[in-house]
């Protein structure tokens, strides 16, 4: 879209040249006036002298006229940047609500993969009020923390450290119940329970159980996320990465410059962002942003 100057600016220099003009218009006839009387007479000549108040008024009038053009074309600016700010947010907004109608149809498809392997989605789905998105952001966070929790999981599998363990466990259970990963959430209660009681030797003994079944859950999980394209965080071309909450959350402060008129800030912000090729259709809306920036502040 073409962010022209707002052309209610336009008018208003339109009317403060006018103005001037007639300032100018009555100055000069003001001044042929008295020129005509003191020449015939009416006026002494010394009423010439008279004549002087023109020059100040003049660069007075200059000097406002000036002002005025600048006060407009700023407003203009700061109009036309609300405009900027104001579409780029309508234009995400409707990219974002054209997503998710076959993106969660899609998902709601594959989630019959869960089902067939054990897990019970339709209880998860239920617990979450049948939200995609949500099961989906639980999917990707326990994804990311698995080794991690796998690997904690079995440091404290010590008998000073049992109390943390069964916490860990715990939480594991939790997460895995939230996702409706049956199998592991009864073994990781049955290890927070014999955490609690001081069973060391029983949890060494079905560690492996425990383990393998974190392993199959990552893998049946991850085969869902990867059925679906859905991506934790995007890749530059140096390699750089960055999480889509974090991206999202930048894009915001670059609304919130433009917003209050930092052109420079969300010009800095929305060109590191097009480097990350989220969608397609968003990098073009952003660098149509960029571009309308650098020609207004051309302008």
């Amino acid at each position: 879209m073409d962010y022209n100057y707002n052309r209610i600016f336009d008018e208003i220099k339109q009317l403060i040249n006018k103005s001037a003009l007639l300032w100018v218009a009555f100055m000069a006839g003001a001044s042929l006036l008295i020129g005509i009387l003191c020449v015939t007479g009416i006026l002494p000549a010394s009423a010439l002298w008279s004549l002087l108040w023109v020059v100040p008024v003049g660069l007075s009038l200059g000097f406002v006229v000036h002002y005025y053009h600048k006060k407009a074309e700023l407003l203009a600016k700061k109009q036309q940047i609300s405009m900027m700010a104001y579409h780029a947010k309508k234009v995400m907004e409707n990219l974002q609500q054209q997503f998710p109608d076959t993106f969660i149809s899609d998902c709601k498809i594959k989630m019959h993969y869960l089902s067939k392997h054990g897990i019970d989605i339709d209880a998860a789905m239920a617990r979450l009020g049948n939200n995609v998105e949500t099961y989906n952001e639980l999917v990707m966070t326990f994804l990311r923390e698995s080794d991690k929790r796998e690997d904690a999981l079995y440091d404290l599998m010590q008998a000073e450290t049992l109390i943390q363990y069964a916490q860990s466990a715990h939480t594991l259970r939790v997460k895995a119940n939230e996702l409706g990963i049956i199998n592991l959430t009864d073994t990781a209660f049955f290890h927070e329970i014999e955490a609690y009681a001081g069973g060391l030797d029983v949890i060494r003994d079905n560690w492996k159980k425990l383990s393998f079944e974190l392993d199959e859950a990552y893998n049946i999980l991850s085969e869902y996320i990867k059925s679906i394209g859905l991506k934790d965080d995007a890749v530059d071309k140096e390699g750089n990465h960055i999480t889509f909450k974090m991206w999202a959350e930048q894009l915001q402060e670059a609304f919130n410059a433009l917003e209050i008129y930092d052109t420079k800030k969300a010009r800095t912000i929305l060109s590191e962002l097009i480097k990350f090729q989220i969608d397609s259709d968003i990098t073009s809306t952003l660098q149509g942003i960029i571009t309308n920036i650098d020609e207004m502040m051309v302008n």
